[in-house]
């Protein structure tokens, strides 16, 4: 990583979340050698799941790990508290209730499962092969007007992996998917974000399936040329070797897109770093 600016992975996982093992301590100890500054442990809390196991201990022990081990890393790296939620408008009451549970310094927005017929699990979990084209988009179509509905309703600083079925769709499958039917709808998610000062992630941990990232470098120019400033870097590594992976990738992009800054949240209150 370039160490002549300071660098900010604003999404990763822990053993606080379902689909991770990794100890904060271990992710820390990585960013930490590959010269990040500032990282944000954003665990899971799919708010659905609350009907399947406790989803409210893990944030907390989240938490209490984070303002720990802020103490034994202090002037090597700055560990934020954050959550990534999903699923928040399905049950309103749940959601508020993760929402005010711990002081967060940055809380993540985001889509994994989507109620269209029978493929309410998350679709990382979906073998779009055996969709027709048809399903697929209007499993698509279902998943940016959800989007837009989290958009409208929820209270967040981050919009997390944009177009992120298409790391499976296109990523894992090989199904060639256009995502220019949907360009209404993703222009509508750009521009809520913008009036709303909701941050667009860089989620770089598509890059090695795709060749790119989530969202992709059309969107990112989309959303630059209407005027978004506001974006950050996320690894959403879920162990430790993938601690802002492609940041430096990211950042090139970026400069080239017309960026001059990304930013990091502390209290839930955007911090820029110059790039």
């Amino acid at each position: 990583m370039m160490k002549n600016i300071m660098i900010a992975d604003m999404h990763t996982h822990s053993e606080f979340s379902h689909d991770s093992s990794c100890p904060i301590e271990e992710m820390c100890l990585s960013e930490i050698q590959k010269g990040t500054d500032i990282f944000a442990v954003t665990d899971h809390c799919d708010v659905a799941s609350f009907r399947d196991y406790d989803v409210f201990t893990p944030i907390l022990d989240s938490y209490r790990t984070v303002q720990a081990l802020n103490e034994k890393y202090a002037g090597r790296c700055q560990i934020l508290s954050g959550a990534e939620i999903s699923e928040g408008f399905w049950f309103p009451e749940q959601y508020q209730k993760i929402h005010d549970l711990v002081p967060y310094d940055v809380i993540i927005g985001s889509v994994h499962c989507v109620k269209c017929d029978n493929l309410e699990i998350a679709y990382s979990k979906i073998n779009f092969l055996v969709l027709s084209d048809k399903k697929i988009y209007e499993y698509l179509d279902c998943y940016f007007n959800d989007m837009i509905t989290m958009l409208e309703t929820e209270d967040f600083d981050i919009l997390a992996h944009l177009n992120c079925p298409i790391r499976y769709i296109r990523g894992k499958y090989g199904i060639d998917i256009d995502l220019t039917p949907f360009e209404a709808q993703i222009s509508a998610v750009l521009e809520t974000i913008i009036k709303r000062k909701i941050a667009l992630e860089i989620n770089t941990s598509s890059f090695d399936l795709l060749n790119d990232f989530l969202p992709d470098q059309t969107i990112v120019q989309r959303y630059y040329d209407m005027g978004g400033r506001l974006i950050t870097l996320g690894s959403d590594a879920h162990i430790s070797k993938n601690a802002s992976v492609h940041f430096e990738t990211a950042l090139n992009v970026l400069r080239k897109t017309g960026f001059d800054r990304i930013f990091y949240y502390k209290n839930r209150n955007a911090q820029s770093i110059n790039i």
